[in-house]
Protein backbone atom coordinates (compact mmCIF):
# COMPACT_ATOMS: atom_id res chain seq x y z
CA UNK A 1 0.00 0.00 0.00
CA UNK A 2 1.34 3.11 -0.97
CA UNK A 3 0.28 6.76 0.71
CA UNK A 4 0.89 9.83 -0.53
CA UNK A 5 0.64 13.15 2.10
CA UNK A 6 0.98 16.64 1.00
CA UNK A 7 1.78 18.58 4.30
CA UNK A 8 2.24 22.57 4.33
CA UNK A 9 2.16 25.16 6.84
CA UNK A 10 5.01 23.25 8.82
CA UNK A 11 7.00 25.35 10.99
CA UNK A 12 10.86 24.92 10.08
CA UNK A 13 12.81 22.60 11.51
CA UNK A 14 12.48 18.62 11.87
CA UNK A 15 8.90 16.82 12.14
CA UNK A 16 7.89 13.15 12.75
CA UNK A 17 5.33 11.86 11.16
CA UNK A 18 3.93 9.11 12.40
CA UNK A 19 1.08 6.53 10.61
CA UNK A 20 -0.55 4.05 13.16
CA UNK A 21 -3.97 1.43 12.40
CA UNK A 22 -6.17 0.00 14.73
CA UNK A 23 -9.04 -2.89 14.61
CA UNK A 24 -12.26 -1.63 15.74
CA UNK A 25 -11.19 1.06 17.62
CA UNK A 26 -8.42 -0.75 19.65
CA UNK A 27 -5.13 0.46 20.60
CA UNK A 28 -3.62 1.53 17.14
CA UNK A 29 -0.08 0.15 16.01
CA UNK A 30 2.25 1.95 14.99
CA UNK A 31 2.91 1.30 11.21
CA UNK A 32 5.36 3.40 10.13
CA UNK A 33 7.19 6.36 12.04
CA UNK A 34 9.80 8.87 9.97
CA UNK A 35 11.48 12.17 10.22
CA UNK A 36 11.38 15.12 7.76
CA UNK A 37 12.24 18.65 7.52
CA UNK A 38 10.23 21.63 6.44
CA UNK A 39 12.50 25.16 5.58
CA UNK A 40 9.54 27.09 5.77
CA UNK A 41 5.49 27.47 6.33
CA UNK A 42 5.55 27.59 2.72
CA UNK A 43 6.90 24.81 1.67
CA UNK A 44 4.60 21.95 0.41
CA UNK A 45 6.11 18.78 1.44
CA UNK A 46 5.41 15.55 -0.59
CA UNK A 47 5.56 12.48 1.76
CA UNK A 48 5.38 9.08 0.28
CA UNK A 49 5.31 6.17 2.21
CA UNK A 50 4.83 2.11 1.32
CA UNK A 51 3.64 -0.18 3.57
CA UNK A 52 4.16 -3.42 2.85
CA UNK A 53 2.27 -6.85 3.25
CA UNK A 54 -0.09 -4.68 5.48
CA UNK A 55 -2.42 -7.74 7.12
CA UNK A 56 -5.85 -7.35 7.81
CA UNK A 57 -6.66 -10.54 9.72
CA UNK A 58 -10.30 -10.21 9.80
CA UNK A 59 -13.15 -8.34 8.35
CA UNK A 60 -14.47 -4.87 9.86
CA UNK A 61 -13.75 -1.16 10.50
CA UNK A 62 -9.76 -0.18 10.99
CA UNK A 63 -9.17 2.87 12.34
CA UNK A 64 -6.33 5.43 10.71
CA UNK A 65 -4.24 8.07 12.45
CA UNK A 66 -1.66 10.18 11.20
CA UNK A 67 0.26 12.29 13.38
CA UNK A 68 2.80 14.89 12.84
CA UNK A 69 4.96 15.51 16.27
CA UNK A 70 2.72 13.65 18.20
CA UNK A 71 -0.48 15.96 16.97
CA UNK A 72 -3.59 14.46 15.62
CA UNK A 73 -3.54 14.99 11.54
CA UNK A 74 -6.47 12.94 10.60
CA UNK A 75 -8.09 10.09 11.52
CA UNK A 76 -10.28 8.08 9.37
CA UNK A 77 -11.06 4.10 9.01
CA UNK A 78 -11.28 1.77 6.20
CA UNK A 79 -13.88 -1.07 6.04
CA UNK A 80 -12.80 -4.52 5.41
CA UNK A 81 -15.48 -6.80 3.95
CA UNK A 82 -13.29 -9.86 3.67
CA UNK A 83 -9.86 -11.80 4.97
CA UNK A 84 -7.23 -10.63 3.24
CA UNK A 85 -4.96 -13.21 3.90
CA UNK A 86 -4.36 -15.51 0.67
CA UNK A 87 -4.97 -19.12 1.69
CA UNK A 88 -1.75 -21.43 1.45
CA UNK A 89 -1.29 -24.77 -0.54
Amino acid sequence: MIWFLSITDCAPGEHRLKISMGFNNANPEQLLQRPFKSHSPLDRINLINEIRNLPFPAPGEYSLLIEINDELLLSTSIVVTTNSIPPTN
